[in-house]
């Protein structure tokens, strides 16, 4: 009973503090929850989430990237990265034809979620990447970027893993 007499007295305030704490709290959790979705592949951990990154680039598909981020002040050091445009907090240079179909969902994906405003958990991104995704990934297996040694099938497993953490995470924070 005290909460409710807390929140009727701190009005909208109280519950947007609250959120906030909640939301705080939340970062940690995915990043965990992507950690140990990328351990039960150990090539895909080594490879994806820090290990041998320079074996998932190639000269046409990162480089540019890498230049353009260090003019710009940012650091190139994704937690995830494939391609020009697929990894968490890592886009691509506007323009650049993206490297291949999985990197193709990775580029509709950042250019939906720039148009509403850096909003990482709207749904309608997220789901939009996760059926592109699934629509790829046949052509994948078979079809990938010149100097690409990661597993694309492998890759489209843990952006897959990674995004339903983000839808789930909207469901927790109820966030519209």
């Amino acid at each position: 009973m005290d909460g409710f007499r807390e929140l009727i007295a701190g009005g909208c305030g109280l519950l947007r503090q609250r959120r906030r704490h909640r939301q705080g709290r939340l970062l940690p959790l995915l990043l965990l929850l992507a950690v140990a979705a990328a351990s039960s592949h150990p090539f895909a951990a080594a490879s994806i989430f820090g290990g041998d990154t320079a074996s998932c680039d190639s000269s046409i598909g990162v480089q540019p990237n890498v230049r353009v981020r260090a003019l710009h002040g940012y650091v190139p050091a994704p937690l995830m990265r494939y391609g020009k445009y697929c990894g968490v907090s890592y886009t691509g240079c506007p323009g650049e034809v993206p490297c291949d179909a999985l990197d193709a969902c990775c580029m509709i994906h950042d250019a939906c979620v720039q148009a509403t405003d850096n909003d990482y958990l709207n749904m309608w991104c997220n789901q939009s990447l996760l059926d592109c995704v699934a629509a790829a990934r046949p052509s994948t297996a078979a079809a990938t970027f010149q100097g690409n040694q990661c597993n694309a099938t492998e890759v489209a497993d843990e952006i897959t893993s990674v995004v339903e953490a983000a839808v789930y995470a909207k469901g927790i924070l109820h966030k519209p």
